[in-house]
């Protein structure tokens, strides 16, 4: 279990696309601030990064926070910012490369939904796309996290 506080999805240039705070005694500067310090370690990372592997692993830690990275194949990068928690890394990391890959998904649902307005793509402000990542962040954040995560339907 990993107490999800934010997951952010921000364009190819760091511009944030969608910024979900999911700690209500935070505010959502403290996460926009997280996710463009997460950028210039993401352009390092993906230089690196022969192996073409989307998920980045830990970007940085800052104060009691961990933050994970997730690059698409568009250049699109998807930010996880979560409490440090008492799992071993190699479990902590599957965990939150399944989150990154349900939000994937669900930002694909997204993207190729033909209803969605011209233009769309500078703000994911889509009610369907917010509760889908908040029910994503919650099934990870409670002690059932057994139970598979929640996906974009078709």
């Amino acid at each position: 279990m990993i107490k999800v506080h934010c997951i952010a999805v921000l364009s190819r240039q760091g511009n944030p696309l969608y910024v979900g705070n999911f700690d209500q005694q935070q505010e959502d500067v403290k996460y926009h601030y997280l996710a463009h310090t997460s950028c210039d370690v993401i352009d390092e990372r993906v230089e690196q990064n022969r192996a073409g592997d989307l998920f980045l692993g830990l970007l940085q830690t800052v104060g009691d926070m961990v933050v994970y990275g997730y690059v698409m194949n568009t250049g699109k990068r998807i930010i996880l910012a979560s409490s440090v928690s008492t799992e071993s890394a190699a479990v902590r990391n599957a965990l939150v490369k399944e989150i990154f890959q349900a939000v994937h998904a669900a930002y694909i649902a997204h993207a190729c939904n033909p209803f969605n307005e011209a233009g769309s793509e500078d703000r994911l402000a889509d009610a369907n796309f917010d509760s889908l990542v908040a029910a994503i962040a919650r099934a990870r954040s409670t002690p059932s996290a057994a139970e598979p995560l929640p996906r974009a339907r078709p």
